[in-house]
């Protein structure tokens, strides 16, 4: 809106916070919030605007869109002297008024309340002057016609209390006609995500889409806000086809995924989708997601609903149902079915039952995904597993978070890279994804053998204690200590989350052995395992793969990135860098320090790539008409800084990151303004 700034106002550039606390219990699961009349009362202002005063002049433009599913409004105006402002404006449900809460570069902030009068709607709220003399704002828009392209704002001022008011601001909207854009990025270097060579062109946004790409230059009067970006590099947005979004509903700005260029993640891997299915994408989506997210239904999820924790082949009943229970996530939206043959209940599935289950998903043109049985000594029989079950259920396949595991096997990365090449040549449709790293991140319990683990914890531990067995419980710990993840070395093990003891994570368990006063051989740490187990279980980093191995995987052209990351804020735990710093890591170490990929090919390996897999429609390429999903990072800088003694650090040289066409790092600056979408398979 045009503003005329009062006295000086006190306070800082502050957002409200109100509209992005948690859901009270009776929105949660809402299909279509904020659909009343009362949450629609500012329509009319939604578009791009010339405001004109009285006499016709040119005072500013603004941009007025949606966030959150139609709940929020947000406002930006800019002047051609370099004034800039904005606005979040919200309906609160409980009291039944608006709220708008403006900020501009010049410090002033101003908070109204107000709502619908008959045609117009009204705001008001009050300022205190440096001086400490407080006046009251009063702002009403009113349509002037039917057409609803011309609006009049009316702005007054008091300084009495409300008995007198006087005019500060009378003067008009009126929508911008035309090629106009929101949003104008000029002289940056598209690398439009398919693997062709970048070029120095602008990249124009209105509304979610872009609108030009254009190598020559754009007018930049048609902007309402124009970005120089020379030198800078801009790309579709990143999609990470493997994320841990449990955590969505808790932090659903998602920063440590957004500040990496992700625009849209897939969660539900490794056999871990949610249940119910439609609930769950019902209630991110009213609550608002920072970027877009969509969801594979999870083998051991639907698994553990039917059979639990029980080590045998299902019986024709349930597996029927549980092949119902794939078919309806489907039709609810999911976009295939992961699997975590792993993890339990999945490593008691026959191959037989998981081809059965992957069928619904094919039917529905979905994909299969799959945290392989094994990715250590059997490493070849779990590739050999993925892509059998890929060529008889007829489903597309990628086999997630590729990797080597345990020094015995360094160097087979390109037995299974041929073995790819062979099936695609057969016919099945294999790809690969993959995180940049030499380290894993799981449970400790993949120490431990699946048949020790059935039925759960409290069963394990029995067994532990039992004379008979705990000797083969020890011996198979110990064979995955040194053979497996454990790398042969304690000092390969380090402690991520332990609820029970803070104090260890990021500490070894070879820190723990000699915590405990024991010599940190493979023997003692399979007791200190079963030790863990007991006190409260903890997640681990398995520094256990080679750096060759990394490096061919990610060469491989069905190879996508893929951050395999949770959803965390910082302080929390001592998580995995790759939560945090997987995309900038492979254009910054692999395409620039390390020479592995092209930049063009590493764009494409983050976006058009996993885009295409996923089957995402108009999303993944800088192209016109399509998303304005967009990142511009800095090829000399970009880089991950989060490592595995400090984790929690952001990358750097991702100065913007625009999803659905909203600017949600902005200048270097994070805003929690939640424009993703929860986006279901169709």
């Amino acid at each position: 809106m045009s503003r005329i700034r009062p006295a000086r106002a006190v306070g800082l550039v502050l957002l409200s916070a109100v509209g992005f606390l948690p859901l009270p219990p009776t929105l949660v699961g809402q299909s279509a919030p904020c659909a009343s009349p009362a949450h629609r009362a500012f329509d009319f202002w939604v578009g791009s605007w010339d405001v004109q005063l009285p006499d016709g002049t040119l005072a500013g433009r603004n941009t007025i869109r949606r966030l959150m599913g139609g709940c929020v409004l947000h406002e930006r105006y800019t002047t051609p002297s370099g004034y800039e402002g904005e606005s979040i404006n919200i309906f609160d449900v409980s009291r039944g008024v608006w709220h708008q809460t403006w900020a501009d570069n010049g410090g002033l902030l101003l908070r109204l309340e107000g709502g619908a009068r008959e045609e117009s709607m009204v705001m008001a709220g009050e300022t205190v002057g440096a001086d400490g003399t407080t006046s009251r704002q009063r702002i009403t828009w009113t349509p002037m016609d039917a057409t609803g392209e011309r609006v009049r704002q009316l702005w007054e001022t008091s300084t009495d209390g409300g008995a007198t008011w006087s005019v500060a601001f009378d003067g008009r909207y009126v929508r911008r006609q035309g090629a106009t854009y929101d949003l104008l990025f000029t002289g940056g270097t598209v690398v439009d995500g398919t693997g062709a060579p970048g070029f120095v062109a602008d990249v124009a946004v209105r509304g979610d889409r872009i609108v030009a790409v254009s190598a020559r230059p754009l007018d930049r009067g048609l902007a309402s806000r124009v970005v120089d970006v020379s030198g800078l590099v801009v790309a579709p947005g990143f999609v990470d086809l493997h994320a841990h979004l449990d955590p969505l509903l808790r932090l659903p700005g998602a920063e440590t995924h957004v500040r990496q260029g992700v625009t849209t993640a897939l969660g539900g891997p490794d056999g871990g989708g949610p249940w119910p299915f439609a609930e769950h994408l019902d209630s991110a989506e009213t609550l608002g997601v920072g970027m877009n997210v969509g969801f594979m239904v999870g083998h051991n999820t639907i698994r553990r609903e039917i059979m639990g924790l029980d080590n045998r082949a299902p019986t024709d009943g349930e597996l029927r149902r549980m092949q119902a229970m794939v078919a309806q996530a489907m039709a609810e939206g999911a976009w295939g079915i992961s699997t975590g043959l792993k993890y339990l209940p999945g490593a008691f599935s026959e191959v037989d039952e998981v081809v059965a289950l992957s069928r619904p998903a094919a039917e529905a043109g979905g994909f299969y995904t799959s945290h392989l049985r094994e990715e250590g000594l059997e490493l070849l029989g779990g590739v050999s597993e993925a892509l059998e079950i890929g060529r008889r259920a007829g489903i597309p396949i990628v086999l997630t978070h590729h990797k080597v595991v345990g020094q015995p096997m360094w160097g087979a990365s390109a037995t299974t890279l041929a073995m790819v090449d062979s099936a695609r040549a057969a016919g099945t449709d294999a790809m690969i994804d993959q995180y940049p790293y030499t380290a894993s991140y799981t449970g400790i319990t993949v120490l431990i053998p699946a048949w020790a683990m059935e039925g759960g914890t409290g069963a394990f531990l029995q067994r532990a204690e039992d004379p008979a067995l705990a000797d083969s419980i020890l011996a198979g710990i110990e064979f995955n200590i040194v053979n497996d993840r454990g790398g042969n070395d304690l000092s390969r093990v380090q402690f991520a989350l332990v609820e029970w003891d803070r104090t260890l994570e990021g500490k070894t368990l070879r820190d723990f052995a000699e915590r405990e006063g024991v010599a940190p051989t493979p023997a003692n740490g399979a007791r200190l395992v079963v030790e863990v187990v007991r006190r409260g279980g903890a997640s681990a980093i398995y520094h256990a793969m080679d750096e060759g191995d990394v490096e061919a995987i990610m060469a491989h052209p069905w190879t996508m990135i893929a951050s395999d990351g949770r959803l965390t804020q910082p302080g929390i735990g001592h998580p995995h860098p790759r939560w945090y710093g997987t995309f900038p890591r492979v254009l910054g170490r692999y395409v620039r320090d390390r020479g592995v990929l092209t930049l063009e090919d590493a764009v494409r390996k983050m976006t058009s790539l996993p885009a295409r897999r996923m089957g995402l429609a108009e999303r993944g390429e800088v192209r016109e008409g399509w998303f304005a999903d967009l990142v511009v990072f800095s090829p000399e800088t970009v880089a991950d800084r989060a490592t595995f003694e400090a984790p929690h650090q952001y990358p750097v040289g991702i100065p913007w990151v625009v999803i659905n066409g909203v600017p949600t790092v902005d200048d270097g600056l994070y805003r929690d303004l939640r424009p993703g979408r929860v986006l279901r398979k169709r």
